[in-house]
């Protein structure tokens, strides 16, 4: 801290060292508002730019610990970030009004009946058609793992209340959300896969589905806590919910032309990985870049591209996989590196500008110790722009082409 308020030209590495530093801190604060249904990918971004500000505004003759400072301008950001975030997303003034009225209905009559009431019972008390109390629940954010996951933490009366209500509006999802639920399903295993579908499919009680099983109930409720919280994570995860779509999506149109197409088409599954280097894909970049633009456009931010282009002369893809990996070690863990078409990686860096140099000298050091260390000669060249010298996603792909060689 002494070294960045110094000033001076070791101040924008001593910023980025403080930074790193407290990139634990936070990753754990973004992770208490996961149950805000933003991605936590977007609450760490957000976090990083409450603490880079409270780096900023710190002054260290009050006598407050760094720590204790960048907890709360950290925690402070991220309260905003939802606040903006909900009332950018939120649903109109008319349907949320209705939805309570539903709300209090369906108690209202739980109350009164001993069980939840159907929609049909709920639209027969309030005039509404049926369909239109379905509709109204298919709006709402039904699918609440993470209010199942917390009352079964507890295991108190709430988790009875939380299941149920879970159970009873899967089948209302709407169809996006079904998709999304369907291909998280079968990323767990076989055990909680049955589980689940028992339980929330075919209505079956813990206690059914343990007799069934051969095992007790508390390994029930655990493979069920446990499991949601897998499927909170997925749920949590832009790629994967934009994964499922495109593959759905996908699908649908070879469907649509006939089933000898669909018979010929053989369908890769939907991935942001690609399989050679475990990095991201270029669509899954392109896509993020597109937002960290815009994003940095409105709150004013840093950002930058840094391009890696491997020479075609490399023989194998397990070296290319080699220099994929070395790139990606060289990056901090907010910022995101993906294959960009067959000899090339791309990096994007938000909360940075003059100092993506240090990155690019990092770079330059462990790739061409790599470099040197493979068997076979290949060249290597690196590029790198920034925002908002360069205001749109595609002058700042072109403006960080790679152009510069290791040497």
């Amino acid at each position: 801290m002494i070294k960045y308020k110094a000033g001076g030209p070791d101040a924008a590495a001593a910023r980025e060292a403080l930074v790193l530093q407290f990139r634990p801190l936070v990753q754990k604060q973004a992770r208490q508002f996961m149950s805000a249904a933003v991605p936590l990918e977007d609450l760490i971004q957000e976090g990083f730019l409450g603490l880079m500000h409270g780096i900023d505004q710190y002054d260290q003759t009050r006598g407050v610990k760094l720590i204790t400072y960048a907890t709360h301008h950290i925690d402070g950001h991220l309260r905003h970030f939802l606040r903006d975030r909900v009332q950018i997303i939120k649903e109109p003034a008319w349907l949320q009004e209705l939805a309570q009225k539903v709300r209090r209905e369906i108690e209202t009559l739980t109350q009164s009946l001993g069980r939840e009431p159907t929609d049909q019972e709920t639209a027969q008390s309030l005039g509404l058609a049926e369909s239109e109390i379905v509709r109204i629940k298919s709006t709402r954010s039904i699918f609440a793992v993470t209010s199942l996951d917390e009352a079964q933490e507890t295991g108190g009366p709430a988790a009875h209340v939380a299941e149920n209500n879970l159970r009873a509006t899967t089948a209302e999802l709407p169809i996006e959300d079904r998709v999304v639920l369907e291909n998280a399903l079968v990323r767990l295993k076989e055990i909680e896969q049955k589980v689940l579908y028992s339980f929330y499919y075919e209505d079956r009680s813990q206690t059914d589905i343990a007799r069934a099983l051969g095992v007790s109930n508390n390994y029930i409720s655990h493979i069920l806590k446990n499991s949601a919280r897998k499927l909170q994570q997925m749920f949590r995860s832009d790629a994967v919910r934009e994964a499922a779509l495109q593959h759905e999506g996908r699908r649908r149109r070879i469907a649509s032309l006939g089933p000898m197409a669909a018979a010929d088409y053989e369908e890769a599954p939907a991935t942001v990985v690609d399989a050679v280097t475990g990095l991201y894909t270029q669509s899954y970049f392109d896509a993020r870049l597109e937002e960290e633009v815009s994003r940095a456009k409105r709150h004013d931010l840093e950002l930058s591209v840094v391009r890696v282009l491997v020479g075609n002369d490399l023989p194998e893809a397990t070296y290319f996989a080699q220099v994929a990996q070395t790139v990606n070690e060289c990056m901090r863990r907010s910022d995101l590196v993906a294959r960009i078409g067959d000899h090339e990686i791309g990096a994007m860096l938000p909360h940075t500008g003059a100092t993506r140099e240090i990155v690019l000298r990092r770079l330059i050091t462990q790739l061409t110790a790599l470099r040197d260390a493979l068997p076979h000669e290949f060249t290597i060249t690196l590029g790198a722009a920034s925002f908002p010298e360069y205001a749109h996603k595609s002058d700042l792909m072109e403006a960080a082409a790679p152009v510069h060689g290791l040497g």
